[in-house]
């Protein structure tokens, strides 16, 4: 496993035709590269207002998209699908823990691949894990 330092984190609705972002302000933040099958986890801390939003976001699990930053600021941005798989109240603030994978296409070309594979039927999990890279 390889963990780095999560500097930046924008999240992407995918269940409307356009993509709607929300900069999360973190606290902290970290990215753990399971080495497994391009498996990714992400966690971050985050303001009362900003986790109420991915409660909001991640409602009936679906999947998202996240746009991060690692390391430094001024790093390239990567692009991952992701699931929500918990959030917690910490008092003052909170953590979203999520799961994922690296995406190698462009964000709308990414949310137009995510459409058709809703209307194929596919479920949030197949999604998820269809490996990003590949979807077509």
């Amino acid at each position: 496993m390889k963990t780095f330092k999560l500097v930046e984190l924008t999240l992407y609705t995918t269940d409307q035709g356009s993509l709607k972002e929300k900069e999360m302000k973190l606290s902290e933040g970290l990215i753990i590269n399971k080495e497994e099958d391009n498996e990714w986890v992400l966690e971050a801390v985050l303001e009362k207002n900003d986790l109420k939003s991915v409660q909001v976001l991640s409602e009936n699990r679906k999947v998202l998209l996240a746009q991060v930053r690692i390391t430094k600021p001024e790093n390239r941005p990567a692009m991952f699908l992701v699931q929500v798989q918990e959030v917690n109240d910490l008092g003052e603030e909170g953590n979203v823990i999520m799961k994922g994978t690296l995406a190698r296409e462009e964000k709308m070309e990414l949310l137009a691949s995510i459409k058709r594979m809703r209307e194929e039927g596919m479920e949030e999990e197949e999604i998820l894990t269809s490996g990003a890279g590949s979807i077509e």
